[in-house]
């Protein structure tokens, strides 16, 4: 709708009576793909529910733009509103299940429907420059980008790892999108997901058992989504837009530096994920061995260098 996923080029050289036909060009629009009769059952749900609750309210025009406003006004109209009743942080909460679930269906959807759907599996289509799968890898990346401002203004108490990654986390959001390509960032998102278990833990009044269930939760789906999915998915992007990065194709509509930004940011994330898996191990340490109690300094358990100060 309105843009074009392909454009096939076909060279004729015929000479009729002296004269050359060259280059005929044919472009050919983005269209919804509706028919889930190929897909798996799940896929199928995933396509119908997108093409109803976005699909078909516009999400293909909408701009990344206000998109991104409008989720900040909203996300800080809860954080100031709301603020943090039992203990949660609501705001952080609301985006990180809209994320980190919006991005598993992405991740699911790159894996299972995108070769049924359009024939080339992901990422592949991707670094050919074709259009997004669905209208919610398009703006997933939108959302993020408004969410991060609040994650800035957070990171400048919480400490210089959490306003390091709110700064990347926009920085990111703003480059993809800027350069019309935030799909390729959307199922990266998944490292949202750890999030959900990281705000739940900080519910008032709930019972050890309930803290010790959720906080195991917290390190499994960390280590999950940041230490094994990320860095797959990641890896995979860049070594096929490596391999494509020689082709016409793929220079049409990628700049020479994209694929240096995509393994930059990927590293930073990585080494940032890998920083904070170690001291939530460690805080892990403490509370099996006794050193800090089960429901003590969770508010903080992902501030491991301001809880080391208090439990030392």
């Amino acid at each position: 709708k309105g843009s074009f996923a392909s454009v096939e080029i076909s060279s004729l050289n015929l000479e009729r009576h002296g004269i050359d036909f060259c280059i005929i060009i044919m472009a050919t629009e983005t269209t919804k793909t509706t028919d889930t009769t190929s897909l798996d059952p799940i896929s199928a749900i995933f396509v119908s529910f997108i093409t109803t609750f976005l699909d078909d309210f516009g999400a293909w025009e909408w701009s990344y733009w206000i998109v991104a406003i409008v989720t900040g006004l909203i996300l800080y109209v809860i954080k100031t509103g709301i603020g943090k009743v039992g203990g949660v942080d609501w705001y952080s909460l609301l985006h990180s299940i809209i994320t980190g679930l919006g991005a598993m269906v992405c991740v699911y959807l790159n894996f299972m429907a995108a070769e049924p759907l359009t024939g080339i599996t992901e990422p592949l289509r991707t670094a050919q420059c074709e259009a997004p799968l669905t209208s919610l890898h398009r703006i997933l990346p939108a959302i993020t980008m408004g969410y991060s401002i609040l994650d800035i203004v957070d990171g400048v108490t919480a400490g210089l790892d959490f306003l390091m990654h709110g700064l990347a986390t926009l920085s990111v959001m703003v480059f993809f999108c800027a350069h019309n390509k935030p799909h390729l960032v959307s199922p990266m998102l998944i490292m949202e997901f750890s999030t959900i278990f990281l705000a739940l833990v900080r519910i008032k009044g709930i019972s050890g058992f309930w803290t010790a269930s959720v906080l195991g939760a917290f390190t499994l789906s960390f280590f999950w989504c940041r230490i094994l999915v990320f860095p797959y998915i990641w890896s995979e992007l860049v070594q096929i837009m490596q391999q494509e990065s020689s082709s016409q194709l793929y220079q049409s509509c990628f700049p020479g530096y994209f694929k240096y930004v995509v393994f930059g940011f990927g590293m930073f994330y990585n080494c940032l994920n890998l920083f904070w898996f170690y001291k939530i191990l460690r805080k892990a340490a403490r509370k099996l061995g006794g050193a800090e109690k089960v429901q003590e300094l969770n508010d903080v358990m992902d501030k491991a260098s301001r809880t080391d100060k208090k439990t030392r």
